[in-house]
């Protein structure tokens, strides 16, 4: 191919090089900028750096990276190094492409920055056992998640809600997601954010989810709730609930579930021997956890608390093993009660990890899913 075809091919193509007599483009014949592929939203932590691309065909193109509509000094090249230097420096990002015959601007993108340390600096682990009191070599179960819940429903459908923080969904970052599986946990759905309606006016979205399956076979999910406003100091961590068919869609039921008069988190309920157990963490480890029990789920009393150690700590979930009930807790032990009130000493499963959920998936086949480090 001789020298003027190459070069026209690169203009048509490749919306490579400038003016060249060889070529005759001239100011009309510019090709105008048309936009490809636009830069993707992502959350960043302060002090990493992430690079926004965008791809645009058109000749001579100049690039003007935006943030909240301002431009960003020195950001004019096709990709832009983005290196957060404190929690404010998020905001929305777009990238304008322009040349002498006309401009382009992408669509806004959401750009979320948080701290450097943060529960997503850890994924969701999962082991298989043949009974719950030993567990075999872990693999990752969902990436940057944590405070895990499993429940099995009663067509054998397991059900997994946790807190996720995908770095590449903003959108679905802090939110509670679930995952699916038909076949006793041995492979699951994509995680998928929750909806939860009704949430009252002012409170902060739902964490800290728990899962259970009520007598009718619908799900009841538990979760921390607290107005972001109020009094000084404003009501905090409490307990509220919300009810699902489905799985993927909640409605939150009125009122507060307990709350105990002192903040407190991640909540662990289950329904064995006619009643609905819930515990909760009081403070530091050794002060134990509130225990309360309901006959419906919905209203909680208060009975003694559960004491405990600095060893070990009551974020966690119960499961029925056999006529006992048995809390896993942080950093992965599990006691047992027969009667409600007295508790065996912690067992340690000898596994790395913390806030770990514990489900038969099926006759013989134990799943346990915990927080644990990336890689592990």
């Amino acid at each position: 191919m001789n020298r003027l075809a190459t070069l026209a091919l690169c203009t048509v193509v490749c919306g490579c090089g400038g003016h060249d007599g060889l070529t005759g483009e001239g100011p009309g014949n510019v090709l105008p900028p048309v936009l490809v592929t636009g830069p993707a939203p992502r959350v960043v932590p302060v002090g990493a750096t992430w690079t926004f691309t965008v791809a645009a065909t058109g000749s001579r193109l100049k690039y003007q990276w935006r943030r909240n509509g301002q431009a960003i000094s020195g950001a004019t090249a096709v990709s832009y190094a983005f290196a957060p230097k404190s929690l404010q420096d998020g905001g929305r990002l777009d990238v304008v492409m322009s040349n002498g015959n006309g401009s382009v601007t992408s669509a806004l993108i959401d750009v979320k920055v948080v701290n450097t340390q943060g529960p997503w600096q850890q994924d969701l682990k999962i082991a298989v056992g043949s009974d719950p009191d030993r567990f075999g070599t872990p693999t990752t179960f969902v990436a940057q998640a944590g405070v895990v819940s499993m429940a099995r429903r009663t067509n054998g459908q397991l059900i997994a809600v946790f807190q996720w923080f995908p770095f590449a969904d903003p959108a679905a970052f802090d939110l509670i997601a679930t995952s699916f599986s038909n076949d006793g946990g041995r492979s699951w759905s994509a995680p998928r954010s929750l909806t939860v309606a009704g949430l009252p006016a002012g409170y902060q979205r739902p964490f800290d989810p728990t899962l259970t399956v009520r007598e009718d076979g619908s799900l009841r999910l538990y979760f921390t709730c607290s107005p972001t406003s109020g009094p000084n100091p404003p009501v905090n961590g409490g307990f509220c609930s919300a009810i699902s068919t489905d799985g993927l869609t909640y409605a939150v039921e009125p009122g507060q579930r307990f709350y105990p008069g002192r903040s407190t988190v991640d909540c662990a309920v289950i329904r064995w021997n006619g009643q609905w157990h819930l515990t909760s963490p009081i403070g530091a480890p050794q002060e134990g956890a509130y225990h309360a029990v309901s006959s419906d789920g919905l209203v909680f009393t208060r009975v003694a608390d559960i004491p405990s150690t600095n060893g070990v700590n009551w974020t966690g979930n119960m499961v029925v093993v056999g006529s006992a009930l048995r809390f896993y807790g942080s950093p992965l032990w599990y006691a047992s009660t027969t009667d409600g009130v007295s508790w065996t000493s912690p067992a340690f499963l000898g596994i790395q990890g913390g806030d770990p959920a514990v489900v038969e998936a099926e006759v013989g086949r134990w799943l346990i899913v915990y927080s644990g480090a990336p890689g592990t």
